[in-house]
């Protein structure tokens, strides 16, 4: 193969650069993680005794409306500033000096949590010999070993302790679509996957068209919403896939037990325009849009439609309800609608799980009207009045927060 000494050595001196830009990085973040701790020392100084309930809430809120990042991820950073500023010295360093990435520090800070400090410092000695050679999954794995041999809990009493933080969230994505992401025990999340695997694998072999990922997906779903399958799979079909009469029932009460006789409350807005045949997308609550025809599908399958005038340039809405303290119902719909989530900064946890606030208190004058009226969360509702965030509310639905700190900021109306 022939070179090209001066090509080479322009590629060569590029990656220099962006070798030295990344040890940068890496020793800025170091010093993000002081910042943060001294971030969270002041704070708590600042913060008044008396509203000591919520002084950790009102401290993440600061530090993830100033990062604009959700606040569970502000205090995961800040959980992990603590963790190597106090407990982890030498990791910290050796992140200022460009050693090693970020993700290897976090590869520590997670997994010797749960060490004495001697054996942490043990382990972190160790540790960071190789951490410079090698990627986050082999350094990960490497560190497991070495906490093995010294973690004080059993590994029934680790795997029950991390059962408590089972989980399933929903994160949107484009085009209609999003993850559903479960988060269990090995065994129960093995057993699913192998479940759908052999339910998909015997109806491609029947002839189905679909991908093997989307018929595992196609029967999951069917499951869950006890719809007739779209795989053409009976419950007969389904229980002769298991291998005993055990899983059998299991498979009975995964796809009708736990979910009969719940019936789901879905949102979709749908322009009167699409529902004539036009294409101007429809709007799932909490996921953003879906296409026309998903509109009309679902438009059609509804129960009970409820109509609401919108002025078709602003989606402003021309006609609304208003009573005294209580807000009507169909106030409530439409707030639902124009709000699409919590109005604090940074916040997306569902209308469906939120209070409706009067942003002007109506024990101080506030009155039962859409211009002074939004969804916040449960804690954002206590924040506003008990925490020292203060708000205002414009006449286009805009709200105009001020922090503790004095810091401001703005959320607007989910206009689809």
């Amino acid at each position: 193969m022939e070179k090209q000494p001066d090509a080479i050595a322009a590629a060569d001196a590029a990656l220099d650069r962006v070798v030295q830009l990344q040890a940068q990085l890496d020793a800025l973040t170091a010093a993000r993680a002081e910042a943060l701790v001294a971030f969270d020392e002041a704070f708590a100084a600042a913060y008044p005794p008396q509203a000591e309930p919520l002084r950790e809430r009102a401290r993440n809120a600061e530090l993830a409306c100033a990062l604009r990042v959700p606040e569970r991820g502000a205090q995961r950073l800040l959980g992990e500033a603590r963790t190597l500023v106090r407990a982890l010295p030498a990791t910290l360093a050796a992140l200022a000096e460009g050693r090693f990435s970020y993700r290897h520090a976090q590869v520590l800070v997670d997994e010797l949590a749960e060490l004495d400090d001697a054996d942490r410092a043990a382990v972190e000695r160790v540790a960071l010999g190789t951490a410079g050679t090698t990627t986050v999954a082999q350094f990960t794995r490497r560190v497991r070993r070495l906490r093995e041999k010294r973690v004080p809990a059993t590994l029934v009493e680790r795997v029950r302790a991390a059962r408590a933080a089972r989980e399933l969230t929903l994160d949107p994505t484009r085009d209609g679509m999003a993850y559903l992401t479960l988060f269990v025990g090995a065994v129960e999340a093995k057993a699913i996957h192998d479940r759908a695997t052999a339910a998909a694998a015997r109806a491609a072999a029947d002839g189905d068209p679909r991908t093997l990922a989307q018929l595992r997906v196609d029967l999951v779903v069917d499951a869950l919403l006890e719809r007739d399958s779209t795989l053409g799979l009976s419950r007969t079909q389904l229980e002769a896939l298991a291998l005993d009469p055990d899983e059998a029932a299991a498979i009975q009460e995964l796809e009708f037990g736990p979910f009969s006789g719940i019936v789901p409350t879905v949102i979709v807005t749908v322009p009167v325009q699409t529902l004539l045949g036009d294409c101007a997308p429809g709007t799932l609550e909490g996921v953003g849009p879906i296409d026309a025809a998903t509109a009309r599908r679902l438009a059609a399958q509804a129960p009970t439609l409820h109509r609401l005038l919108t002025d078709p340039e602003t989606g402003v809405a021309l006609s609304l309800s208003r009573t005294s303290y209580r807000v009507p119902d169909g106030l409530r719909r439409w707030l639902r609608i124009r709000d699409g989530s919590c109005r604090f900064p940074m916040c997306g946890i569902g209308t469906a799980r939120c209070d409706i606030d009067h942003t002007h208190d109506w024990a101080h004058g506030g009155e039962t009207d859409h211009r002074n009226l939004a969804h916040l969360s449960r804690g954002h509702h206590t924040l506003k009045h008990h925490g020292g965030w203060k708000v205002t509310q414009r006449a286009d639905g805009s709200l105009q927060w001020t922090s503790y700190l004095g810091r401001h900021y703005e959320t607007h109306v989910d206009t689809g």
